[in-house]
């Protein structure tokens, strides 16, 4: 009896154990995928990411290279101090070109910066590495060390490359404010220089933007117990272990730390390569407002000249042009879609009531003005309620530009072409609203030209809407009723 009683008790330890195992591998199961998952994308795009902003350098160095050789010419001729400075410089954008083609993977020293991303995978890997290397039915989790690296090593040498580029554009925007803008030339580097950062910016917002897989392979793991407390705890310790050690500044810069390096570095960046020149001068204009403030009449006008030299340190990283934000963004974020559709009544001399349904992309050159072209397609609806008849009646094209005035009113131009289904279809004889012909209504075709007001209002976050008030300039040729034409459009 006993023996009976130690045999069950054996066995239900047994699948107690056996019941524990296998839930602790389904739940190794369910954080591998999830975590492989998230890596494999946000490795995905961050890759993307460097390589867009790789070739957005280079593209920019190879311009700015040639704008820089004619700047200096000019610079040589009319204003000799300046090109002395410019001599000075050590660092040109030819320099920088060279540097930019060179591959990071081939020892190059770089700054070392936190890279938030590519922590944020390392320390999933290692969460996930301890809680699947006793399972062997998974393959290891540790493969993602080199691909890792790899970005780290891509970013620091795009983000070195980018603040050499600043550091050389500082450093001419200095020159150019010591002769007051006589030398001509800067503005066009300015101008190309300004808006790469704006379109590594936006690609950076992309890059970073979670995709919908993301997001859920995210929250599968923050429902697993220690995700978050793991991932702060490796944190923690990191600090712990660099302080208790005495980190060095590269360790602390790695931290996220401000070092006094970094600082310099900050500084030589906003000033360009000619930072000893205006530390010498902040030196000179130290001394002068020392020795103003002893006079009593001269402590106002010291005042002024300090706020007016802080003023323009202030605003040395403003750019010497008026911007347009639209120029900073990347194509397609530029591409305006929208679909708009109107009603025509039947006229007397038989032309149905029509539905025209229209699809255009307007190219947004500035935040005001947008044009751009589109196709529509006509249906005839029949002449009355009593007499519904669909008929095809038409495709046309058509050409717009909209300038947005204030409080989302705006005027609007466009030129239209509707080619008739007599176009389309030969052995189909003419209706008769089509036998009138003129100048801008053929057997073929008929022309519009539109002017009006357009007013928009916000649908949500991805949607806007239109209304277009519009007059067609050559509406009794095509025989319509009024010249006025109504549309309600949708813009994505």
């Amino acid at each position: 009896m006993n023996n009976q009683h130690y045999l069950t008790s054996f066995i239900g330890i047994l699948c107690l154990l056996y019941a524990t195992t296998t839930k602790a591998q389904e739940e190794v199961s369910d954080i591998y995928q999830p975590a492989k998952r998230y890596i494999d994308i946000n490795l995905r795009s961050q890759e993307k990411y460097n390589k867009q902003v790789a070739n957005r350098q280079q593209k920019l160095l190879k311009k700015l290279v040639k704008r820089e050789q004619r700047y200096a010419r000019k610079l040589k001729r009319n204003d000799s101090a300046g090109y002395a400075t410019y001599i000075a410089a050590p660092v040109g954008y030819d320099s920088i070109n060279k540097l930019a083609a060179t591959k990071p993977s081939s020892g190059l020293q770089l700054p070392s910066t936190k890279h938030t991303v590519a922590d944020t995978l390392q320390n999933i890997q290692q969460f996930v590495t301890a809680k699947t290397q006793n399972n062997s039915n998974l393959v290891p989790f540790d493969g993602y060390d080199a691909k890792i690296n790899n970005l780290q090593t891509d970013s620091r040498h795009n983000t070195n490359i980018g603040n050499l580029i600043t550091q050389r554009t500082n450093t001419l925007k200095n020159i150019q404010a010591q002769n007051k803008g006589k030398v001509g030339g800067f503005t066009g580097i300015d101008k190309r220089v300004f808006y790469t950062k704006q379109k590594i910016k936006a690609f950076k917002s992309i890059s970073e933007e979670p995709s919908k897989a993301e997001e859920a392979a995210y929250e599968i793991l923050q429902g697993h117990a220690g995700f978050e407390e793991q991932l702060a705890s490796m944190n923690n310790q990191g600090m712990q272990s660099l302080a208790a050690k005495g980190a060095s500044a590269s360790e602390l810069e790695k931290m996220g730390y401000q070092t006094k390096k970094q600082m310099q570095a900050q500084m030589q960046q906003k000033f360009g390569n000619n930072l000893s020149g205006v530390q010498q001068q902040m030196s000179s204009q130290i001394t002068d407002y020392q020795e103003k403030i002893k006079d009593g009449k001269g402590a106002i006008v010291a005042i002024k000249e300090t706020k007016q030299t802080a003023k323009q340190i202030r605003h040395i990283d403003k750019p010497t042009f008026k911007v347009n934000p639209m120029r900073g963004m990347p194509l397609r974020q530029r591409i305006e879609q929208q679909y708009n559709w109107q009603m025509t009544r039947a006229s007397i001399d038989g032309k149905p009531a029509m539905f025209q349904l229209a699809a255009t992309a307007g190219f947004k050159h500035s935040p005001k003005l947008t044009y751009g072209a589109g196709i529509s397609t006509s249906i005839g609806l029949g002449r009355n309620w009593n007499n519904i008849r669909f008929s095809f009646e038409g495709i046309g094209i058509r050409t717009f530009a909209e300038w947005q005035i204030i409080y989302g009113i705006g005027a609007y131009a466009g030129y239209e072409r509707m080619y008739k289904r007599a176009a389309f279809i030969t052995d189909t004889p003419i209706p008769v609203y089509d036998r009138k012909e003129n100048e801008h209504n053929t057997k073929q075709y008929a022309e519009a030209v539109l002017i009006g007001l357009t007013k928009r209002y916000r649908i949500n976050e991805k949607l806007n809407g239109s209304l277009h008030v519009l007059y067609d300039i050559w509406w009794k040729e095509k025989g319509l009723n009024s010249p006025i034409q109504t549309r309600l459009s949708f813009i994505k």
